[in-house]
């Protein structure tokens, strides 16, 4: 006999809803926590569940999905486009309704590539949010060095470079007699106007950035 299973994902809890082709309904709730999803995995295969349908929520479902994908066929479905679906009580509850849909080969299931895939994809958004990041401090630190009136970012083409850094940290750390070492090799002009001031609050923020970086 035909046995499916609903999810209705949360932030801190999953309802489960297991349907036969007879009408049997089993539903329970599990806590998100491996132990909990590794006894709700062990409670459907016991109940010969073969298919297994749960909505996309957020990233909640990455975990869910983890512990389940070895066992069951499972479908990945837009919440919204579920609760679309012509013939839904508004009394059921979701993962009741996600497993009926499921039994009447109502809905199709969202792509989800391999763990491989996934991987990479997480490696991108984090390069991505890193560059990011880098843009926004870089930029920040710029404009620290204007209020202050000292004009670097004026004569050099690249505000990331070690050279650009080395002589923000050095004028960070306090006043400059006649410093302009070769071995930074980079003509900066801005070194030479004395007019510029560091305030103690703009001196820690750029020590700070540079040092992390």
């Amino acid at each position: 006999m035909r046995a499916v299973c609903g999810l209705d994902v949360h932030k801190d809890s999953v309802f489960l809803c297991i349907l036969r082709e007879n009408g049997e309904k089993i539903e329970k709730v599990f806590g998100v926590l491996t132990p909990e999803l590794d006894a709700m995995r062990d409670m459907m295969v016991s109940h010969d569940v073969g298919e297994v349908a749960m909505g996309s929520t957020s990233v909640y479902w990455i975990p869910v999905w983890r512990v389940l994908e070895a066992d069951f066929d499972l479908k990945l479905v837009n919440p919204y486009f579920i609760r679309q679906l012509p013939g839904r009580k508004s009394d059921v509850k979701d993962a009741q309704w996600i497993a009926e849909c499921v039994m009447k080969d109502l809905i199709s299931k969202s792509f989800v590539p391999p763990e491989i895939i996934q991987q990479l994809r997480q490696y991108d958004r984090r390069i991505f949010d890193l560059d990011t990041e880098i843009v926004r401090k870089l930029s920040k630190l710029d404009g620290v060095m204007q209020r202050c009136n000292i004009r670097l970012s004026n004569y050099v083409s690249n505000t990331d470079s070690v050279s650009y850094k080395e002589v923000v940290r050095a004028l960070s750390e306090g006043p400059l007699p006649n410093l302009c070492p070769a071995e930074y090799q980079v003509r900066i002009k801005a070194i030479k106007n004395r007019s510029g001031d560091w305030g103690i609050q703009d001196r820690f923020a750029n020590i700070s950035w540079i040092v992390v970086n």
